[in-house]
């Protein structure tokens, strides 16, 4: 029997159309950023990771060997083959994903509630151990969630406030600007306070605080990580790292806290205006009696020289009166002219007392 041409043709076309089905079914790439797992009737039979750490190859083998025997094991970017219609592809993201959800309310140890906004970011380490406990991604953010925020909450109900906020085990406390005022220096006690002294006397304890070994916001968000990271790897999943974004008081407490805060920073403000009232009060009386030491000083060399120069003049005028005497009386009785009289004022001079040296002639008069 013969088939006719255009039967003969779509006969032809449907071969055709099969057998590309079947050749695309058949062959699948997975990329750099794929992983992926091939089911057969349900079951694994193939598992296709992306690159992986020889280390990690190895702990994922002996995994397989434990829970998946007879699973195939394949790694890297490349082409690969399953059979069409009867084996199905699961196809998985092998990059580092993020996990970030709505801040919630915790306790720490000092009762202090904190709105505290994380996140985390994941991998998926084990793609057959994933799609066999959560399946998918969204599920796995889920799973995320109740763990994430249980630990968290453990770790910061263990710890107070200042433990979260800090970073460092350095000590602090109120009065601390004081290491920038030279003559005031303060030493650690025994009970974790300051004693600031001057002159040998305590103006002011100060109360400081620090962390202990094992406390920050560092080691807790690390405590945090390795938890997750334990109690998510039953799901296939490795917990990259867990950070916290914001970490605030409520809103109905913020206020007051800001009240608090500013009152402190006042309260150090003026400590500073006094410390640098104290210092300059201090400094100028220095300065004074620095300039009433010179002044005395100068003021008793100035006497001294004027007193110096006042015996001189004085032994001069004494050996010139005693060379010329005449004369010497001579030049009193001018002063005393010119002492007495003014411009317009006439005098009538006798022969005999202070002025007698002017009726006397020349070098007559002893």
């Amino acid at each position: 029997m013969r088939i006719p041409p255009k039967f003969k043709g779509c006969l032809t076309g449907v071969v055709v159309l099969i057998v590309v089905m079947i050749f695309f079914g058949a062959f699948f790439t997975i990329n750099e950023k794929q992983q992926a797992v091939i089911l057969q009737l349900g079951k694994p039979v193939r598992v296709i990771v992306g690159n992986r750490t020889p280390e990690e190859i190895a702990e994922l083998e002996l995994w397989m060997a434990e829970n998946a025997p007879g699973v195939a094991l394949s790694s890297g970017a490349g082409l690969y083959f399953k059979i069409p219609f009867l084996q199905q592809l699961h196809v998985f993201d092998d990059r580092i994903l993020e996990y970030d959800d709505d801040p919630s309310d915790v306790v720490t140890r000092d009762k202090k509630h904190l709105q505290v906004d994380c996140y985390a970011r994941w991998r998926i380490q084990n793609p057959l151990l994933f799609l066999q406990s959560v399946q998918s991604v969204y599920a796995a953010s889920s799973r995320l969630d109740d763990v994430i925020y249980s630990v968290l909450r453990q770790e910061i109900g263990r710890s107070d406030l200042i433990h979260i906020v800090r970073n460092t085990n350095d000590p602090v406390g109120i009065g601390e600007y004081v290491r920038l005022v030279n003559n005031v220096t303060y030493s650690d006690t025994t009970d974790g306070s300051i004693a600031m002294t001057e002159s040998g006397e305590v103006i002011e304890t100060i109360r400081m605080i620090r962390i202990p070994p094992g406390q920050g916001r560092e080691v807790i968000l690390s405590r945090v990580t390795e938890a997750t990271r334990l109690m998510t790897a039953q799901y296939g999943i490795y917990v990259v790292d867990v950070r916290i974004k914001r970490a605030d008081l409520p809103i109905a407490n913020q206020q007051a806290v800001f009240t608090r805060m500013q009152a402190e920073r006042n309260r150090i403000s003026t400590r500073y205006r006094a410390e640098g009232h104290r210092m300059a009060q201090t400094i100028l009386a220095e300065t004074n009696l620095r300039v009433d030491s010179i002044s005395s000083l100068a003021e008793r060399s100035a006497l001294r020289i004027q007193g110096t120069a006042d015996s001189t003049a004085a032994a001069i005028y004494a050996d010139a009166y005693e060379s010329y005497p005449d004369f010497y009386r001579f030049m009193q009785s001018l002063e005393t002219l010119d002492n007495i009289m003014d411009a317009n004022d006439e005098v009538v001079l006798g022969t005999t007392g202070i002025f007698q040296y002017f009726a006397t002639p020349p070098g007559s008069m002893r």
